[in-house]
């Protein structure tokens, strides 16, 4: 069943502000809260919000992409020899997720780039080549006090 105008002006509002009741007021419904209980239950509703919601969202391929960028520190290609930044050029070529801030100084435009270094740790994480705990294996890990405290104190 197609989606009425009045039924995709309603996914439009509710994607904007993710609450149903003011999707459906602005949508022009005369009982909003009623009308978005319902409306959100419909199968064909929810279907059109999941597929627009997957258009949006970074795949981890894309998110790998875009630090394996950073990594890569491929933002010097946009640098000149006279060490200015060529900020069009990364405009025109998608790569904005590059740049960090941009801002004016009196010696001019200041553009910092985000930490290569750090692109890679989230990437080595990802690849599990570091730990933030200790795996252990074999048998039952036996732990022997030698101090001075009576161990039924402890």
């Amino acid at each position: 069943m197609a989606l009425t105008k009045k039924r995709r002006v309603f996914i439009e509002e509710y994607l904007k502000c993710w609450n149903g009741a003011e999707a459906a007021r602005r949508a022009g419904y005369k009982f909003p809260r009623r009308q978005a209980s319902y409306l959100l239950t419909i199968l064909d509703i929810q279907e059109e919000i999941e597929r627009r919601i997957a258009e949006k969202v970074m795949s981890a391929d894309e998110c790998l992409i875009r630090l394996a960028e950073q990594a890569r520190c491929i933002y010097a290609e946009y640098i000149d020899k006279e060490g200015k930044v060529d900020l069009a050029r990364i405009k025109a070529d998608s790569k904005m997720h590059l740049v960090a801030g941009i801002k004016e100084t009196k010696y001019g435009v200041q553009v910092q780039f985000y930490d290569g270094q750090s692109a890679l740790v989230q990437i080595g994480k990802h690849h599990k080549l570091f730990t933030d705990s200790l795996e252990l294996s074999g048998g039952p890990l036996v732990v022997k006090y030698t101090g001075n405290v009576d161990p039924e104190d402890v």
